[in-house]
């Protein structure tokens, strides 16, 4: 049998299916964050407006509730960043990423920092330092310099973070989080143990959440290597296709492909989501002549995306200084007077959501050059 071509447009509506981003839903927070595969989180404001963007009725509120009562937890998860997930994710999937999450080990800046300590003392003492409270990288560097004094205390707390799953607590701070975090292992805060699952079924979560997918956009979501033989043995359960440029993609047979021409509503995503990260070919999601206005800034941040018609075809940024709140959207395309119009009230509807208290709510919209 002909294996099916997918094309880019079938793809995006694809994803914006298993992302929520079709049509706003009524789900509990939990749910939708199991559902997308977590939510990239290493910004603490970045989980609230994805979440506004999938869900009716979303407040902050909704989300520190959810942390409180430990449905979600926030920690490191896929790519070695901080994510907000379901816990029973959490728990399942964190061990088979520790081998991504080591890598930190590996690099110049541990090399400069590293050494100085018995690593089979130095995890039972910080677990107990964080069994009396919860603390930063910091204080736990500090407390653990008194019984490794050769070591550095940058290094200390940094081999913890890496090497213990770590739940970061919430706090009662506007976005949910204190900077700096804190943390206590994750077994501790759930008051569960890990209970890891195998490789195959990372992957098909993997899958529904951002699928249909490439053995390379596993590998781009998840960080993991050497996937492709476990994929291979799941080939039997799962749909095959191809995309454009005839790459083979793998998918769950039941899973929303909604037709090429659904519609697709404006939509903000955050400075991190990842909609826009997952995909070793992001083709699905922004086309090639737009990558460049997302590259890194000088001071580490990023343009935020617009998705117009589902795909990235403008960016947008906010700022709010005494009382007057305000959202600028670049377009990168030109677009007609409804188009832009559903774009102002979307960013009129965020900037709310970021600033209630503001004085003053202004949305600007400029033409990229």
């Amino acid at each position: 049998m002909a294996i099916q071509l997918l094309s880019n447009r079938a793809l995006n509506r694809a994803l914006l299916a298993r992302q929520g981003l079709l049509k706003r839903q009524r789900l509990a927070i939990a749910e939708v964050v199991h559902r997308v595969g977590g939510l990239q989180s290493q910004e603490p404001r970045d989980p609230h407006v994805a979440l506004w963007s999938r869900l009716t009725g979303f407040t902050g509120e909704k989300l520190q509730a959810a942390a409180q009562r430990r449905e979600i937890v926030r920690g490191s998860y896929l790519r070695s960043t901080i994510h907000t997930v379901a816990s029973a994710d959490f728990l399942a999937f964190r061990p088979l990423l520790q081998q991504v999450i080591d890598r930190e080990l590996e690099t110049a800046h541990w090399r400069a920092i590293g050494g100085g300590f018995d690593p089979d003392r130095l995890e039972p003492l910080a677990r107990a330092l964080m069994a009396e409270r919860a603390m930063s990288a910091q204080e736990l560097g500090t407390a653990l310099l008194v019984h490794f004094p050769e070591a550095d205390k940058a290094g200390l707390g940094h081999w913890v973070r890496t090497r213990v799953p770590l739940a970061i607590v919430p706090s009662d701070d506007r976005w949910g989080y204190s900077r700096p975090p804190r943390f206590v292992p994750v077994e501790q805060w759930l008051q569960q143990p890990l209970a890891p699952a195998g490789i195959a079924d990372l992957l098909l979560h993997g899958i529904a959440a951002i699928g249909p997918a490439s053995s390379a956009d596993l590998r781009s979501w998840s960080a993991l290597r050497g996937i492709r033989p476990v994929l291979e043995s799941l080939r039997p359960q799962l749909r095959v296709f191809r995309d454009e440029a005839g790459r083979e993609l793998f998918d769950l047979p039941d899973a929303a492909r909604p037709r090429a021409e659904t519609p697709a509503p404006v939509r903000f995503l955050p400075e991190y989501d990842n909609v826009f990260l997952s995909h070793d070919d992001r083709a699905r999601i922004i086309l090639p002549q737009h990558n460049h206005h997302f590259t890194q800034s000088a001071n580490g941040r990023r343009l935020r995306a617009v998705l117009v018609d589902g795909f990235v075809r403008a960016g947008w940024s906010h700022a709010c200084d005494k009382g007057r709140a305000r959202i600028q959207v670049r377009m990168f395309d030109r677009f007609d007077a409804d188009t832009r119009d559903e774009i102002a009230a979307e960013a009129q509807a965020l900037l709310r959501f970021l600033e209630p208290d503001a004085d003053d709510h202004a949305v600007e919209i400029t033409q990229s050059n």
